[in-house]
């Protein structure tokens, strides 16, 4: 007896990014919710990555920012080493997997420049973040919990006033 293998991708369905609706917080918190909810049974589904860019750096050009070198408790002798502000936008990342949703959010860009400043991490701290290395990240088993938080975040720590400023990008099942 043969085993029915999965449907194959439908090539006429809308991409990620055009599923989830802009027009109010109430509406894209809602479609991004239907957005991550991997399709099918938790055995044939794969990931999928909603990636939401703000529209503005939130970190300013003329920040007074400083990190002290090393780890540990000798870190507090160390030297200070000035920081520099990144001029893009910061991303807070869903993937969802069958199990779980993983959100991330980047504190630093690809040239270590800093996206996120200490009073972020420290708001997305209290919400339950963990960092690792230059990183937030939280993990949460429902789809609709994960796309309030990331509302939350939007709206209160990267300051975005509407869903419509915001950059979607989206990738499918994989």
């Amino acid at each position: 007896m043969a085993v029915p293998s999965a449907p194959p991708p439908d090539d006429d369905a809308p991409a990620v990014e055009q599923t989830i609706d802009v027009g109010t917080w109430n509406r894209f918190t809602q479609s991004l919710a239907a957005a991550i909810q991997p399709p099918g049974s938790a055995a044939d589904a794969g990931t999928v990555t909603v990636s939401l860019e703000a529209p503005a750096p939130i970190v300013s050009a003329d920040a007074e920012l400083w990190e002290r070198t090393g780890r540990g408790p000798m870190r507090l002798l160390r030297r200070k080493r000035r920081l520099f502000p990144s001029p893009q936008a910061p991303t807070v990342t869903l993937a969802a997997r069958p199990d779980q949703v993983v959100l991330t959010a980047p504190t630093r860009d690809d040239a270590g420049r800093v996206l996120l400043h200490d009073a972020a991490t420290t708001a997305l701290a209290a919400l339950g973040w963990e960092r690792r290395d230059d990183v937030m990240v939280r993990r949460l088993t429902d789809a609709d919990a994960a796309a309030a938080l990331a509302t939350r975040i939007l709206i209160e720590v990267f300051d975005v006033a509407h869903p419509a400023d915001l950059s979607v990008h989206g990738v499918g099942v994989s």
